[in-house]
């Protein structure tokens, strides 16, 4: 857990420094923007596709996905919008396995 800590700690330092450096307020703020969504879909992709392996080791591979296309994002400036799709595609996979097979799934 002291890892997940000082990985947020240092990408916010490392947004921070680099808004210093560029003087870009977009960039600085789309990317706190992208990592507060990175945090977000970690959080509750972690309470609701816990109880699914398979859905939930996707789940963390499309979040790993999503955070080292905003490390991208930050220093080469180009965004790839659609990995920050994935995390939703796989709590919506949930969903509708979840409507399909009944709530055999639920914790």
């Amino acid at each position: 857990m002291g890892r997940v800590v000082v990985l947020t700690l240092v990408t916010l330092l490392v947004i921070f420094l680099l808004y210093k450096r560029d003087k870009n307020i977009k960039k600085a703020l789309i990317s706190i923007a992208l990592f507060g969504y990175i945090l977000t879909m970690g959080y509750s992709g972690y309470i609701l596709t816990k109880s699914i392996r398979v859905i939930f080791f996707i789940h963390i591979l499309s979040l790993i996905a999503s955070y080292l296309a905003l490390i991208y994002y930050i220093f080469k400036n180009r965004l790839y919008w659609k990995i920050f799709i994935l995390p939703i595609v796989t709590m919506g996979s949930y969903f509708i396995l979840n409507y399909i097979d009944g709530s055999r799934y639920e914790v």
